[in-house]
């Protein structure tokens, strides 16, 4: 899109390794305790994601981000705050996006904390819907489902 500014330089998505997960772990913890920690009575659980079949946002060997897709779902998208609103996101969705597409499906789904307005609005505006609101099945706070129509890909990790 012209206007867009450039990704940050030296960004690098990749395929997440075995040596990465402690650092991924990390940055994932770091951003529910400042995103979700009210909602939580005490220190927030340990991250439990599938991160060795996730993608990475590293720039100088950092990990700026993560997300992991199964099946047709986009399970989790972490950013770390120092590096949002630098078109990481974007660029780590469009990658599950096509890894779900390439798995054949026609949709997409992903869930968020219907609190967090902010993430409603990044997925919204990449053209997810929301389709179904529920409370979550061990904490109970609400959780917002979306879905998106994909279009069929061959690869998961071209960082357009």
């Amino acid at each position: 899109m012209s206007g867009e500014r450039p990704l940050p330089s030296g960004l690098v998505i990749r395929p997440a390794a075995e040596e990465d997960v402690a650092r991924i772990e990390q940055l994932v913890l770091e951003v529910v305790r400042e995103v979700y920690g009210d909602l939580f009575p005490e220190e927030p659980p340990r991250p439990d994601g599938n991160w060795r079949c996730g993608v990475v946002a590293e720039i100088d060997g950092l990990i700026a981000g993560v997300v992991v897709a199964d099946g047709d779902w986009v399970e989790d998208l972490w950013v770390a705050r120092a590096y949002r609103n630098q078109r990481i996101g974007g660029v780590l969705l469009r990658a599950a996006e096509r890894q779900i597409a390439a798995r054949g499906y026609a949709k997409g789904r992903l869930r968020v904390v219907a609190d967090n307005l902010d993430a409603r609005r990044f997925y919204g505006a990449r053209g997810w819907v929301e389709t179904v609101s529920y409370p979550h099945e061990k904490w109970g706070f609400l959780m917002c489902e979306m879905a998106k129509t994909l279009a069929t890909t061959d690869n998961g990790m071209d960082n357009r």
